[in-house]
């Protein structure tokens, strides 16, 4: 709860409340002190029927799915009921602007509601970052009749959208790992060297003229194809160090760090899945985390729980993933290994190769 005084009618009302104490004072009688205590109990009469207001308000907000994709509409229904006898004056709802969009339910808009009388409200929705957060009314707030004071609280029940992020192209720079290291080690799954290798089988229609060994096909008097060995690839890990911030601290900012961290993370992993180069993940989902994906199938399974599912359980697990990092050469061996943060410190990079 947050009370806020307006200075105009605060200002007003002591007024009022001085010039009837000094009336009160010098002519006294019945009419003066029934206008001054009248005065005196107008702020905490109002402050209870406000409280009143609030105890006897039911919100429920919903939307028509629950994980949705970054940036589509769908639809939001905000439900307000007064289970009370007293009516509900000018409620002013506080919808979160910064992190959705609500075109039938503008932020600050004014609602009134009489005693057991419900009213229910519509609006397109979409949100602007990745990630799991409350979405939709965030606060309600109740103003006494004479504009003295505000009282803001929390809605009784908020709804916390789960949204995954995009696949874009952010992830480009990351996946060229050729041009950071050499690529040695593991083999490709689905990408052929250019050069025909050692190993060979039967002709078929369709193959190049130019795989074919002649000798071989000769010895063996059938055409006999040369096939390219598999791409080398390098052993591949990222690392994926998100940011321990409690949830009473997620702000604007810490959204949209959140947003760019799982737009590049997914994009990454799946451009990598999409050229049959496993890689493994590791991330805090509660504890620290190891995932490899390998395919378009494992890389479906991390994206699924991607939006809401990185986070830490306590802080012995930020330390063990910072320690991961710290020892990464004795770790990880002929590995390569790229860090992605989510928030960076001036100077640095969110994306870096430590080994």
């Amino acid at each position: 709860m947050k009370i806020t005084f307006h200075k105009k009618g605060l200002c007003l009302y002591l007024l009022f409340l001085i010039a009837s104490l000094v009336f009160s004072s010098f002519y006294g009688g019945a009419v003066s002190f029934v206008w001054l205590y009248a005065l005196i109990l107008l702020i905490p009469v109002s402050f209870f029927y406000i409280l009143i207001n609030y105890k006897f308000l039911s919100i429920y907000q919903t939307m028509d799915v629950h994980k949705v994709l970054k940036g589509d509409e769908h639809e939001f229904t905000l439900v307000l009921e007064n289970d009370g006898v007293l009516p509900i004056h000018r409620m002013k709802l506080t919808t979160y602007v910064d992190r959705c969009v609500l075109k039938g339910i503008e932020d600050g808009m004014e609602v009134s509601l009489d005693s057991f009388k419900r009213k229910e409200l519509k609006s397109g929705l979409n949100c602007r970052y990745a990630g799991a957060y409350d979405v939709g009314a965030g606060f309600v707030s109740f103003t006494d009749p004479f504009r003295i004071f505000t009282l803001r609280f929390k809605v009784p029940y908020s709804f916390r959208a789960i949204v995954s992020p995009r696949i874009t192209n952010a992830g480009e720079s990351v996946v060229d790992i050729e041009n950071i290291v050499n690529s040695t080690g593991l083999k490709s799954t689905i990408q052929n060297e250019d050069i025909p290798g050692s190993d060979m089988r039967e002709y078929e229609k369709g193959d190049p003229i130019s795989a074919i060994n002649w000798k071989i096909s000769a010895k063996f008097g059938d055409l006999v194809v040369r096939l390219p060995d598999k791409k080398e690839k390098r052993t591949l890990t990222m690392i994926l160090e998100a940011a321990n911030i409690p949830e009473i601290k997620w702000d604007t900012q810490f959204l949209k760090d959140r947003d760019r961290f799982l737009e590049l993370i997914v994009s990454c992993a799946f451009n990598f899945a999409g050229q049959g180069v496993p890689i493994k993940l590791i991330y805090p989902s509660g504890t620290v985390t190891e995932k490899m994906v390998d395919s378009y199938e494992s890389f479906l399974e991390f994206y699924n729980c991607v939006a809401d599912g990185i986070f830490y359980s306590t802080d012995s697990e930020v330390s063990k993933l910072k320690e991961m990092i710290s020892s990464r050469s004795d770790a990880y061996g002929d590995e390569t290994i790229i860090l992605i943060k989510e928030q960076i410190q001036p100077g640095e990079d969110y994306c870096t190769v430590i080994g």
